[in-house]
């Protein structure tokens, strides 16, 4: 009876068996799910799609034609993409350090034992959009990028110079009995 059922059929009806009340039906249908190859997909899935920058921009049916610009084009976006992305991880430093003025040398310490964390996933995020082979080297000029960008907003020397200062230095600090 199961061998005349559709897929969608087959797993409607391993959704709503009871286990305990009916374990051979179960097993059936166990069995008739492993014999077609399926595997029991609840429901609607969310759709997760990868984005491969150089792939989509290759799909371009216009620089499909002209494969250095595409390579130039893409290389430029993952660039442009993982540079933002290291600025973004990079700004939680500076909103604390500069702006919130959250800065002791504990606090400035922390922070330098962050930073290195936002290249390091950002290269990551590069490297999952596409950034393979030769658009690595698009990813690290990205990430340079972010960091110089990081750098110009002042707030990794405002950390170094905390870091350095005296305990007697302003700047907001939480109670901490120690």
């Amino acid at each position: 009876m199961l061998s005349r059922c559709t897929d969608e059929e087959l797993q409607d009806v391993y959704f709503h068996v009871d286990i305990l009340q009916y374990p051979e039906r179960y097993r059936a249908i166990l069995d008739e799910l492993s014999r077609r190859g399926l595997q029991p997909v609840a429901g609607i899935e969310p759709h997760v799609s990868l984005t491969d920058i150089p792939e989509r921009v290759f799909a371009v049916p216009v620089l499909r034609t002209y494969p250095a610009i595409a390579a130039i084009t893409a290389s430029a976006i993952l660039m442009v993409y993982t540079a933002l992305v290291t600025f973004l991880f990079c700004l939680p430093i500076y909103l604390l350090a500069v702006p919130f003025k959250v800065l002791n040398q504990q606090s400035a310490f922390f922070y330098l034992l962050c930073f290195p964390f936002a290249p390091l996933s950002a290269m990551g995020f590069g490297r999952r959009a596409g950034g393979r082979g030769w658009y690595s080297v698009a990813v690290v000029l990205g990430v340079a990028l972010g960091v110089a960008m990081f750098l110009y907003t002042g707030a990794l020397h405002t950390v170094v110079q905390a870091l350095f200062r005296s305990g007697a230095g302003g700047g907001f600090s939480l109670p901490l009995a120690y």
